[in-house]
């Protein structure tokens, strides 16, 4: 009824769910741990990778059923360049209260101030990750769906997001009173640049051989800039 081009001609369209597919994933990773010594905890690593695949999660639906190899490309999951840094230190202010040519009441008024603080920054840079174009219809008349026809030209997954950048800071302001005893004075910045992350973009490139104006626009952004402050009693 439907033609002999089908794998069964009694029917129009059929859904066949399975679980197999392949996935290859490349990597090297380089690290520089400083242990804590003087007051200064210094973690920094560098990843580069590359992750291939054939599908990359539940919801996708190949192109051309018949030819699965052409969906082997870039996984979602694939970052190309991942650099974390992390430290841990304790601001040298107003310790050293031997310091010559200062004053017997000033160096008590700065350790005061400005003693016994703690500041723990951490800052993430990594690559884009990968987009699937789509053109937003059933080129293929496939009835597959979520729509799976990439426009011409556009291999899977060939298009990518932004980089991602952030930066976290935790500092503590604590006064010791015995003991583990100490009463702490918290602030934590997340996303303290305020870089507009965009985790999502408009995949649907449309039909034509120019591109929707939307195409490539982002759709959804990282959390903004967030500040939170609190007051912790440690025993």
């Amino acid at each position: 009824m439907f033609g002999t081009g089908r794998i069964d001609p009694r029917f129009d369209a059929i859904y066949r769910l399975e679980s197999s597919a392949a996935s290859t994933y490349h990597g090297l990773t380089m690290s520089l741990n400083k242990r804590l010594s003087d007051e200064f905890e210094l973690l920094a690593s560098y990843t580069f990778s590359k992750v291939i695949d054939d599908a990359s999660d539940f919801d996708e639906q190949p192109q051309n059923p018949y030819n699965l190899r052409a969906e082997r490309g870039l996984s979602r999951q694939d970052i190309r360049n991942r650099f974390v840094v992390s430290s841990l230190f304790d601001l040298p202010v107003g310790e050293d209260e031997n310091n010559p040519g200062t004053s017997q009441n000033e160096p008590d008024l700065i350790g005061r101030l400005f003693g016994h603080i703690e500041a723990a920054p951490i800052f993430t840079f990594s690559g884009g990750r990968p987009v699937n174009a789509l053109t937003g219809i059933d080129e293929e008349r496939s009835r597959a769906y979520p729509l799976a026809s990439r426009p011409l030209g556009f291999g899977r997954n060939t298009f990518q997001t932004s980089p991602f950048v952030d930066m976290d800071l935790r500092i503590v302001k604590y006064i010791p009173y015995g003991g583990k005893r100490r009463l702490d004075f918290v602030a934590e910045a997340f996303n303290l640049l305020n870089h507009p992350n965009v985790t999502a973009i408009n995949a649907f490139y449309g039909s034509e051989l120019t591109p929707l104006r939307s195409f490539g626009t982002a759709t959804n952004f990282g959390a903004r800039r967030q500040l939170r402050f609190s007051i912790d009693f440690e025993f």
